[in-house]
């Protein structure tokens, strides 16, 4: 796989043309749902592996505090100049998750989106971030957090080819899972033309693992959070069989 650090640093100039159909209005409206279900009420929200800012955006936007932690810097340039745009003051920080050093900064809540999490390598990596979480948060606070289901990186991802043909970008997506590891590889070649009319090719390689439900929760606990609930995408139900994203919502224990 590609050095973290590199993951998306071709993809970063045109990853929200290519995300347009994404739904992340949705996904913040129903983070805005589930606050009040769990009368969650923070100030300061702390977004990890960030992104271009599609939902770091909008929280800021409904008054939150916020800052956005991301390992590439392309991305969170993007983000950056999306905010300033808005007039918007987001603090946005280049980090690895799983180093996290914000030094004296705490938050009331903690939020990884658009399954950021199953970038993480394995167990160990999982509760390296859980335990960097715990740290940041106040006595009381939250994180919520979505993951790709084992559901949808074994079966809709799976060994599945994907592709996309427009006038000035393409590309293929071709993916491949490993039974052994719980892991997609995912292979991305790009076609973009330029204003010459040459296209450019780039690719990137990610990885993406599947976890159980029940084993993430056990690493919360573990890490010290009380699991609150576990949610299908969009909804306070359960998650299915074939639910494809899966919404956790944990308290610091202490």
């Amino acid at each position: 796989m590609d050095n973290p650090e590199m993951i998306y640093s071709g993809f970063a100039s045109i990853y929200d043309r290519l995300m347009q159909d994404i739904p992340y209005q949705g996904w913040v409206d129903y983070l805005g749902r589930l606050f009040e279900r769990h009368e969650i009420r923070p100030g300061d929200i702390l977004d990890i592996g960030c992104g271009t800012g599609n939902v770091t955006i909008p929280l800021a936007e409904m008054g939150y505090n916020l800052t956005g932690i991301d390992i590439s810097p392309e991305m969170l340039a993007v983000a950056e100049e999306k905010a300033r745009s808005k007039g918007l003051k987001i603090k946005w920080i280049q980090q690895d998750m799983k180093e996290m050093d914000l030094g004296s900064l705490q938050f009331d809540l903690v939020v990884s989106m658009t399954d950021s999490l199953n970038y993480l390598q394995g167990e160990q990596e999982l509760r390296q971030v859980f335990t960097g979480v715990k740290a940041l948060l106040r006595s009381g606070g939250w994180f919520v957090f979505d993951l790709n289901s084992y559901y949808k990186i074994q079966e809709v991802f799976g060994n599945h080819v994907f592709t996309l043909l427009e006038d000035d970008i393409a590309y293929i997506w071709e993916n491949t899972f490993d039974h052994d590891t719980n892991a997609c590889l995912i292979n991305l070649t790009f076609f973009v033309r330029e204003r010459d009319g040459k296209y450019r090719r780039f690719s990137e390689q990610h990885r993406e693992m599947g976890y159980e439900t029940d084993k993430v929760c056990d690493l919360l606990a573990e890490s010290g959070f009380r699991v609150e609930a576990v949610y299908a995408e969009g909804t306070f139900k359960g998650p299915g069989g074939k639910t494809e994203r899966i919404y956790f919502v944990a308290r610091r224990s202490v």
